[in-house]
């Protein structure tokens, strides 16, 4: 730290002595000059009386100060204690250490916030789907008891009606009844042709481990997999899957080891790193992937495929759980279902169909040795082994679906959800630990339980196992312990909230004590190594970016909130207020106090927000002047109406129409409980149909939705 020789200053020793020479010269140079005055005075009192004597003597005794004052002046002074090198380069190390930490701290305290935001936004989102499908189970539950007591088809004549008129009749005992032959049918690979044109990779019956490796390596270079293929792996998985019970149960005396995957979330280059670094599935290399292998990435259908034709490959190596996503009413919100959509098209249907009995048949758990309980969600106070396996678990083809029993005769109840086997369901799937005991109602996502140290151990006593293996939560490092170590959350999509945002890892228990051997990683798509600070950096960035949309949002409810409290209408607020205002409107429970200087204008001396210079408005379709009221509702509902268009529009074509768009704006305004104009509602349809077809592109509608800086309210 400026010790060095680039510093320009010379060696502390080498000073010294320079110091201590000079000082010297000075000293003998000074006695010299006070004894030749002091030989003048002498001469001078030689001829002088009394009375020059005594001035004399005065003079003398000033001479004395005087000398002691120069001797004071040019004496050398006393030599500082050395330093030695050691302790130089000893206080430099603590130096640095300390601005180290200092700055290690600082990065930790804005990835907290970061995190913060994303799993804020992320149950948010969560909370709004099951809030929705709650919904619908009032809806669905209304229509079962009117036709009940009338008999007709109230409400079929509405497009959103008639689509959740198939949720309004339970599933069949009987797995493969009428309706469900009809469906293996009509998604039979036969009826699909393959088109000359088609370069991707082909697969035939019976899969094996060469197939598998060249169906990789055309997903690698981004090939489509011909939906022929698609259709043959998921029939061929059905019957596997079928044939197994609710609750697999493993036993490694011959591998002597076993890993554990979290969530995927369709991030096929995290699979291939998996694959590469610990091998494929074999006897001697079994796996279990934990669920949530869809949604959100891009590539879901293609972790899909490869999961399931290693299954058909080798069933006995390679264990499925179902997961909260292998859901068919998740798939139309995160986005499983429109990336079939896309990729392929008309004959995305069946495929839908398919997936959505196939996600059904999935085992929900899996105990190895007797000793290990790998479920993907958690447990909850009365979660039970047994209970979980006597479930019949293909009649969940959604687990958000709640029990409709209600207005049936006994004969429709005994086909109705039992609502015991519903919340064992829900629970395994959605439920989160946390450090507090008890057991609770998962507010935080809306669905399943939080669950506490001591329900794992009771739970832990109970079964006789040791450790409970979990997923369902991103984890910034990949894995996480909890619960004195008997509670393990794996997460195996790296970069999940933005490129840099976590790791992925995988567990692999080695051994007969199966000690836990933990594998993290990052895919990249570039060789670039960037620092901890550049990728925060560009995390936070994203985050405060979908913060500030999701304000925005609220932008008519904050001001006025804010001008409720702004007593003397300064257009400003102290931001202790202004974040207590924010949390209770947004109902996001965050950092805001430390987020106000990046989502929010501050005032020079950074103690206020100045609320009004705040201009980022919502906007829907062309730049007419727009309802305040109704525009921010579709926007912050925006995820919630795209769900319901996708779950009208049955034929995956992408596409409503008018009448579609009015009728789902309508139930967003029920759901809501805030009715929408429907006269303005055509006004925006008409604004978003560009083409002037009479029908909607999703992507236009998702498009449609923005900020701008320029009020255009009335």
């Amino acid at each position: 730290m400026g010790c060095g020789p680039s510093s320009g200053r010379q060696n502390p020793s080498t000073e010294l002595k320079k110091s201590t020479s000079r000082g010297a010269t000075s000293s003998t140079n000074s006695t010299s000059h006070n004894h030749k005055n002091n030989n003048n005075n002498n001469n001078s009192t030689t001829t002088s009386g009394t009375k020059k004597s005594s001035t004399s003597s005065n003079k003398h005794h000033s001479t004395k100060k005087s000398r002691r004052s120069n001797s004071k002046k040019n004496r050398s002074p006393s030599p500082q204690p050395q330093l030695s090198e050691d302790k130089i380069s000893i206080k430099s190390a603590i130096l640095i250490q300390k601005w180290y930490r200092r700055c290690e701290a600082r990065l930790e305290a804005r990835r907290r916030a970061t995190w913060q935001i994303f799993t804020a936004l992320e149950y948010a989102g969560e909370q709004d789907q099951l809030k929705l499908y709650d919904f619908f189970a009032d809806v669905i539950r209304a229509m079962a008891e009117e036709n009940g007591k009338t008999g007709g088809d109230n409400g079929r004549n509405s497009p959103l009606m008639s689509a959740l008129s198939h949720y309004a009749k339970p599933s069949l005992m009987d797995s493969e009844g009428e309706t469900v032959k009809k469906m293996l049918e009509d998604t039979s690979p036969v009826n699909v042709d393959i088109d000359r044109n088609y370069k991707g990779p082909t697969l035939t019956l019976p899969l094996d481990k060469p197939q598998v490796a060249k169906m990789i390596e055309a997903f690698k270079v981004n090939k489509v997999l011909h939906p022929k293929y698609v259709l043959m792996i998921l029939h061929e998985a059905r019957k596997i899957f079928k044939a197994m019970p609710s609750v697999s149960r493993i036993s490694t005396s011959i591998s002597n080891q076993i890993t554990i995957c979290g969530d995927l979330h369709g991030k096929f280059d995290d699979l291939c790193i998996i694959l590469y670094k610990n091998g494929y599935p074999s006897v001697d290399n079994p796996y279990i992937f934990n669920g949530d292998f869809v949604d959100r990435g891009g590539q879901s259908i293609e972790v899909l495929c490869v999961l399931f034709a290693l299954v058909i490959v080798d069933p006995m190596s390679i264990y499925l759980n179902r997961g909260n996503h292998e859901d068919h009413i998740m798939n139309l919100r995160y986005g499983f279902i429109k990336e079939l959509s896309t990729k392929y098209k008309d004959l995305s249907t069946p495929i839908t169909r398919l997936l959505e009995d196939v996600f059904s048949w999935l085992p929900i758990a899996t105990i190895i040795d007797r000793d290990i309980f790998v479920v993907h969600g958690g447990i909850s106070d009365q979660t039970d082994v047994a209970k979980l396996e006597k479930i019949p678990r293909h009649r969940f083809q959604s687990v958000l679906r709640p029990p409709v029993n209600k207005g049936m005769d006994s004969e429709k109840e005994n086909q109705a959800v039992n609502v015991d086997e519903w919340k064992q369901m829900l629970d395994i799937m959605w439920s989160d630990p946390k450090q507090n005991k008890g057991c609770w109602p998962n507010v935080f996502r809306g669905g399943g339980s939080y669950f506490g140290a001591d329900i794992t151990a009771s739970f832990l006593e109970k079964h006789g196992f040791r450790l409970l293996v979990r997923s369902h939560e991103c984890k910034f490092e990949g894995y996480e312990f909890s619960h004195n170590n008997t509670c393990l959350t794996v997460f195996s999509a790296s970069n999940y909230y933005e490129t840099g945002s976590n790791r992925g890892a995988y567990v692999k228990f080695i051994g007969k004590s199966k000690q836990p051997h933990f594998v993290q990683y990052m895919a990249s798509k570039t060789h670039r190594k960037s620092t901890l600070r550049e990728r925060l950096g560009v995390v936070e960035e994203s985050a405060v970016k979908e913060l500030k949309e999701k304000l925005s949002s609220f932008h008519t409810e904050l001001h006025k909130e804010f001008d409720n409290v702004d007593l003397e209408k300064s257009g400003k607020l102290p931001i202790l207020k202004w974040s207590e205002c924010v949390e209770r409107i947004t109902g996001l429970n965050l950092p805001w106090i430390a987020l106000a200087p990046k989502v929010s204008i501050l005032s020079e001396d950074g103690k206020y927000v100045m609320y009004k210079e705040d201009r980022k408005i919502a906007q829907v379709g062309g730049t007419h002047a727009q309802e305040k009221d109704i525009v921010e509702s579709l926007y912050r509902h925006k995820s919630t109406l795209e769900t319901l268009f996708r779950f009208m529009d049955k034929d995956n074509s992408g596409q409503v129409s008018m009448k579609e768009f009015i009728d789902a704006c309508e139930v967003l305004g029920k759901y809501t409980k805030r009715p929408l104009q429907t006269d303005y509602i055509s006004q925006i349809a008409e604004s978003i149909d560009f083409n002037k077809d009479g029908f909607i592109d999703l992507n236009e509608l998702l498009e449609a939705f923005r900020l701008v800086d320029r009020p255009l309210l009335r």
